[in-house]
């Protein structure tokens, strides 16, 4: 706040008004954002877990936590990365000694080098897991529990393997289109039906150049 010189009707600030503001400002200004990097980090669909170059914990959200069944109590920052890996195997979550996962971890760790890998749980659930190294010399990791993916992907597989093996047993030879009329699916017995070679049909070619090269072949189309 400024006031009005006495004898010269010039503008004075208080003693000690700005110093006092200034440091209180700051510290607020950091707060806020403090709040909101911990309001970004908790409220991420992957889990997190920032380490220092001394390989101690600096942050973690609950998503980190909750993959791996953690006992919040126990990971706490200050933890060094290699108890956690001891802890993870005290409860039973880790399929792998202690050791063990960190001579997976530690190459990346040495070589500050970026790196994403999947880690398999006691329980058959699969954690993708990212390492990104820090210019300070720790490292962020974001964890994925990715299960339900690669069922799903290992499912679309296993639908693929009965499909083809339902068209390499069929009798007839057939063609399916898309509904741009694009072939997207002929079985081996229509080209040995038709004496041709997958080069001659290709996948992908359009209804009208098909029916036009069996016509340059000389291909009887009755019933196709």
């Amino acid at each position: 706040m400024s006031v009005a010189h006495v004898k010269g009707g010039s503008p004075v600030r208080r003693r000690g008004a700005g110093g006092v503001a200034a440091p209180r400002q700051i510290a607020d200004e950091l707060r806020h954002q403090n709040e909101r990097f911990s309001a970004a980090v908790e409220n991420m669909s992957h889990g997190l877990c920032m380490f220092d170059a001394d390989e101690r914990m600096i942050i973690c959200n609950g998503n980190y936590i909750s993959i791996f069944s953690l006992d919040a109590k126990i990971v706490r920052p200050g933890i060094a990365f290699l108890d956690i890996l001891k802890h993870s195997v005290d409860i039973g979550v880790a399929s792998q000694s202690a050791e063990d996962l960190y001579a997976i971890r530690k190459p990346y760790i040495e070589r500050a080098q970026a790196s994403t890998y999947e880690e398999i749980l006691s329980d058959g659930r699969i954690v993708s897991i990212t390492h990104r190294p820090l210019a300070s010399g720790g490292w962020v990791s974001i964890y994925e529990d990715i299960t339900e993916q690669r069922r799903a992907e290992q499912e679309l597989k296993e639908q693929h393997r009965r499909f083809d093996a339902a068209l390499a047993n069929m009798s007839q030879g057939l063609l399916m289109y898309d509904a741009e009329g694009t072939l997207i699916v002929r079985n081996q017995r229509f080209l040995d039906l038709y004496k041709v070679t997958p080069d001659d049909f290709p996948l992908g070619m359009s209804q009208r150049a098909l029916l036009e090269q069996m016509v340059t072949a000389h291909l009887s189309v009755d019933g196709h």
